[in-house]
């Protein structure tokens, strides 16, 4: 049981392919080259932020909303990249969101009509089959209720 359980949970690693599946590389490049600029430009220009590890500190903090406050942007242009890569940041994970969801939702569906065609099979073979097999039968359609 445990087996079967393992390729159904979603790894980090699976990420990948959904974003390409959906079309969400050319975002997620632009997102990875904005959020490597906007570092450049507050290495540049913001004079609380030394140092370009800093500043990708920063901008991982204006991404995630965490804001520890550690950085703050004081100056006009810093400012201006914290709200651009932040409003930028929203809309992105929130697509990258939708497609995980997305990904979820149909291996569901996939493993639920998998489970209905293999039902409908066993029931047009029903005469067919033997007590044991019948007792097995009804305890999955009890455990596929159950899912529902």
């Amino acid at each position: 049981m445990r087996e079967e359980a393992k390729p159904n949970r979603l790894k980090f690693r699976a990420i990948g392919p959904v974003i390409k599946a959906a079309g969400l590389l050319p975002w997620t490049a632009v997102f990875v080259a904005l959020f490597l600029v906007c570092a450049f430009l507050v290495t540049m220009f913001e004079p609380g932020v030394d140092g370009f590890g800093n500043s990708l500190w920063f901008l991982f903090q204006v991404v995630t909303t965490i804001g520890l406050g550690d950085y703050t942007a004081t100056s006009t242009v810093g400012r201006l990249v914290a709200v651009v890569l932040s409003v930028y940041s929203a809309f992105f994970l929130a697509l990258i969101t939708g497609a995980v969801v997305s990904y979820c939702s149909e291996r569901m569906r996939a493993r639920r009509d998998e489970s209905v065609a293999y039902f409908i099979d066993q029931l047009e073979h029903l005469p067919e089959l033997s007590h044991d097999e019948l007792v097995e039968l009804s305890k999955q359609v009890k455990r596929f209720d159950r899912m529902r």
